[in-house]
């Protein structure tokens, strides 16, 4: 069964990522409009009420012809009566009278302007009032610093002034005053009996019409205020939705695809099943019910996956079919070749005993006594592999496996004279449940695959421990060991590593590494079954049988190791 993906790899992830993605550009793209609009309106807005305030202070002051022949507007609420640095005069109409009164006009007592809106009056390029209107609704002296700023900003100008008549479209300009930023403008220049100015001086009477200009100005904070008022608005506000869309959206989803995971767990199921074994319930495992109902993407995914599992169990069927019948054969075949293979050896040692042979005649009859006796061991170990394959469990008893290594070695330290062999077997018991004569055969088979695959004078060491709960048995040789690519199927069924070691040399020729001549090498060829039996043995006692090359602490030789567990 294959890994579970990284989380950021999910169906669920990336489709809720893929949601919040797209949700956050649409909130983005939305929240830059909708800023982008108000901003332009609330810098128009800003801009409409700075040039109203210029208009109502131009008009008051004078601007206006038919407001200068009418009474001067009361103050407006909390605006100081006391006059202002500069001022020539701050009667009212009713005690100054004639044009001077509303000349002398402060543009803060103008009806209806404005919390902090900041008038200076410049006439005949001097300051004459520089004041603002305070929260209290006083008029409140501008600083030295404030009042240098709007007059050397380049406001006051013939570019950038506007008369009453054009105050509609009057130019604006933005101001950081000590204050804060204002948007002020200009109105002007403005006569005292209400008409444009004179550009001109009269050189000969020494006296000019008087050029007056008003510079007005609101504050922008508040524009600003709104400005990041909604900014912030509009942040935590998508904010806020991208996570109420991650969440809901992610756990929605997880609920969508919870058939899904279903659908999943059947084919983890079928995964886990031992395919390679006889019997498999793998329609046990079929997704049921709408899961498997086309029309749906789950339940097309369903529908797909038991058609899969529908075809594998019928492909396990006949494999299993198909190997039933061969097993059969085998173990038919192996047992009716044991009649007439003791038929033979019957008939050959009769004419050994009752007839004279000349000594090639004895020869050849030897060697048809070898190659019986290595055919019938044959027949018996494919007889017990079909038995095993079958199912049918060993006859276990208490054996003590100590013994059985013993008697092994010294069987293969009898055929095996060229080889050096050592025991290690500890003085107590080793007992185990088992087949005394199959444990004794894959003993004898460790021990006759040690001296058939390596060379004369080669160590064969065989070490009996327990460790545990587990008998163990190592079979080391300091050969030259076993190919990396061969170690991986040294097990199966009739597989040979060196085929020059598997078969009869032809002629004279020799087992490479052992000196032995072409009859006897006959005699010692190797089946491909010895180690096949060794595993399923094993296997059938609840143990375990691995290879290791090079053995552990070398460089050469093999390690064959048994591992089963104690009585």
């Amino acid at each position: 069964m294959s890994q579970r993906l990284p989380f950021r790899r999910t169906l669920a992830f990336r489709t809720v990522a893929g949601v919040v993605l797209l949700l956050a550009a649409v909130l983005t793209v939305t929240g830059l409009a909708i800023t982008a609009t108000a901003e332009r309106t609330l810098d128009s807005q800003l801009d409409d009420s700075v040039r109203q305030a210029m208009a109502r202070s131009a008009a008051f002051t004078g601007g206006d012809p038919a407001l200068a022949e009418q009474p001067a507007a009361g103050p407006s609420p909390g605006a100081s009566p006391m006059p202002t640095p500069g001022s020539t005069s701050t009667a009212q109409p009713e005690e100054s009278g004639g044009d001077s009164a509303h000349w002398d006009r402060d543009p803060l007592e103008t009806p209806g302007q404005p919390v902090g809106v900041v008038s200076v009056v410049v006439e005949n390029g001097k300051v004459q009032r520089a004041t603002c209107l305070s929260d209290e609704g006083s008029a409140e002296e501008l600083s030295d610093a404030d009042v240098e700023l709007l007059t050397t900003a380049g406001i006051v100008n013939d570019v950038s002034a506007a008369t009453p008549e054009e105050i509609e479209h009057a130019p604006l300009k933005d101001i950081e005053l000590s204050r804060g930023n204002y948007r002020v403008g200009v109105a002007g220049p403005l006569s005292q009996a209400g008409a444009p100015a004179a550009p001109t001086q009269d050189t000969d009477s020494g006296t000019a019409e008087s050029q007056r200009y008003v510079i007005t100005g609101l504050p922008s904070q508040q524009v600003d205020h709104t400005r990041d008022v909604l900014l912030a608005t509009i942040l935590g506000g998508s904010a806020a939705a991208l996570l109420v869309t991650a969440l809901l959206g992610f756990w929605w989803i997880r609920r969508s695809l919870r058939p899904l995971a279903k659908v999943s767990e059947s084919a983890a199921d079928v995964a886990a099943l031992p395919l390679e074994s006889g019997e498999v319930p793998v329609r046990d495992h079929l997704v049921r019910g709408d899961l498997a109902q086309p029309g749906t993407e789950i339940g097309d995914v369903g529908y797909a996956l038991n058609l899969l599992l529908t075809n594998i169990d019928d492909a396990l069927q006949q494999r299993n079919a198909s190997e039933a019948q061969l097993r059969q054969f085998v173990a038919d075949a192996s047992h009716e070749l044991r009649t007439p293979l003791a038929s033979v050896r019957g008939y050959a040692d009769m004419l050994r005993l009752s007839e004279q042979l000349s000594p090639q005649g004895r020869a050849s009859l030897d060697r048809l006594l070898a190659q019986a006796q290595r055919m019938g061991g044959l027949v018996e170990d494919l007889l017990l592999l079909a038995r095993l394959d079958a199912g049918r469990a060993p006859e276990c008893k208490e054996v003590d496996l100590g013994e059985i290594v013993a008697e092994a070695v010294m069987d293969a330290s009898a055929a095996g004279a060229d080889h050096r062999w050592d025991l290690d077997v500890p003085p107590e018991p080793v007992t185990v449940s088992g087949d005394s004569r199959q444990l004794a055969q894959v003993v004898a088979n460790l021990l006759s695959n040690a001296r058939k695959h390596t060379p004369a004078g080669t160590r064969v060491t065989v070490t009996l421990e327990s460790a545990g709960p587990q008998a163990i048995l190592h079979v080391d040789d300091d050969g030259p060991g076993v190919p990396a690519e061969l170690q991986e199927h040294l097990f199966d069924r009739f597989a040979r590593g060196d085929q020059a070691r598997t078969h009869a040399p032809s002629g004279d020729e020799t087992r490479e590494g052992t000196g032995e001549d072409s009859t006897d090498s006959a005699v010692e060829g190797s089946t491909g079954l010895g180690l096949a039996i060794v595993r399923t043995v094993v296997q059938a006692h609840g143990g375990e049988a691995t290879v290791i090359s090079p053995r552990p602490g070398s460089r050469r030789g093999t390690r064959f190791t048994v591992r089963l567990p104690l009585a």
